[in-house]
């Protein structure tokens, strides 16, 4: 819709209505959405974002391998501003996204930033009026489409099993 992409869980006690350790013991494997923290697909994950995209939205984000985004959308992790910890990867998969200064810039203040700022920092591969996000999505989509689907399944298995592994172990 036009007001958020996904903002997250409720982080007040009342609506957890458990302590950050109890939660954090339940986590889904596959983090927020059941997207954050997946290594097991084989297929481009295309996020189109509107709006806001805010603790687990975010976090979904980052689990996303092309990010379209409208001029309109604000991206952040406000968990510390409540005591809480964005523990669906974006602590850890925000700074091996993006420059580690601007990493922790949002991860200690929970500020929102806009989409241009995300593009800047190579988080976000377009932004575009939200007007014209549903073109913008599609031709991303129609790019990828145009590629040979085994390669870009190899492409994207090759990239996710071997990211922490130097140029020569990957190869």
């Amino acid at each position: 819709g036009d007001r958020a992409f996904c903002v997250g869980a409720d982080m007040s006690q009342k609506a957890i209505d458990k302590t950050g350790l109890e939660y954090w013991s339940q986590l889904d494997p596959n983090g927020f959405g059941g997207l954050s923290l997946r290594t097991t697909l084989d297929v481009p994950v295309i996020a189109r974002v509107n709006g806001y995209a805010v603790g687990g939205g975010m976090e979904m984000i980052l689990g996303c391998d092309i990010v379209i985004a409208a001029d309109t959308a604000k991206f952040g992790l406000p968990e510390p501003r409540v005591g809480r910890l964005p523990l669906d990867g974006g602590m850890v998969l925000l700074q091996r996204k993006i420059p580690h200064n601007a990493a922790m810039g949002l991860l200690l203040t929970g500020k929102r930033v806009p989409a241009a700022e995300l593009y800047r920092l190579g988080l976000v591969n377009e932004v575009v009026p939200a007007s014209e996000l549903d073109n913008a999505v599609q031709r991303w989509v129609d790019d990828v489409l145009a590629c040979s689907p085994s390669s870009v399944r190899a492409i994207k298995q090759l990239a996710t099993r071997t990211a922490q592994l130097s140029a020569r172990e990957a190869r």
